[in-house]
């Protein structure tokens, strides 16, 4: 065999240990407060998106069916206000979502280079630079990812459970139970 010869790792799927989940979540740590934020626009646009079927419900039950103008007029505008707070949440969460992304992607990067640093020259003429960059790029590309809009999935699935919830209870309380059960 030559000595340019290269076999790439082969990585079996595994679960995801919490000490790993805990890490990877570690890495935005230090911006925790575009993390309130970010979840924050998150839940806003989740709560709001329940509102909007609750509000059609209104404006069918007390504006339409009885013929009310003035009720109609008000829940339009309040439909109308929802909707310019809800795209300005979402413009907030996307927004915030980019910032986290960027950040802990440039974070991982550096730590990442500061460790290739101090490898070996040993390391380097065994495994290919291509190699090594691809690695880096996609690694660091796929846990800010998962850091930032797998923070966002999780949080508007609960939500959108939480306020369902809400608005069943709400509107009845008793059949709600029963689709608990």
């Amino acid at each position: 065999m030559s000595d340019f010869h290269f076999e790439e790792e082969d990585f079996q799927q595994t679960k995801v240990s919490r000490g790993t989940l805990m890490r990877i979540l570690a890495q935005v740590k230090p911006y925790k407060w575009w993390v309130v934020g970010f979840l924050g626009f998150v839940g806003g646009v989740s709560a709001l998106d329940s509102i909007f079927t609750y509000l059609t419900k209104q404006i069918i039950d007390v504006g339409i069916i009885p013929g009310n103008r003035q009720a109609l007029t008000d829940h339009i505008i309040l439909f109308g206000v929802l909707y310019l707070l809800i795209a300005v949440m979402v413009f907030g969460f996307i927004y915030l979502a980019g910032v986290l992304g960027e950040r802990v992607r440039y974070d991982m990067r550096k730590q990442l280079f500061n460790h290739l640093q101090a490898l070996s020259f040993d390391y380097f003429d065994r495994t290919p630079v291509g190699w090594i960059m691809s690695r880096v790029t996609s690694d660091t590309e796929r846990i800010a990812d998962l850091v930032t809009w797998g923070m966002l999935d999780v949080t508007w699935a609960l939500m959108n459970i939480a306020t369902a919830t809400f608005f069943m209870l709400l509107i009845n309380w008793q059949l709600a139970l029963i689709v608990f059960m």
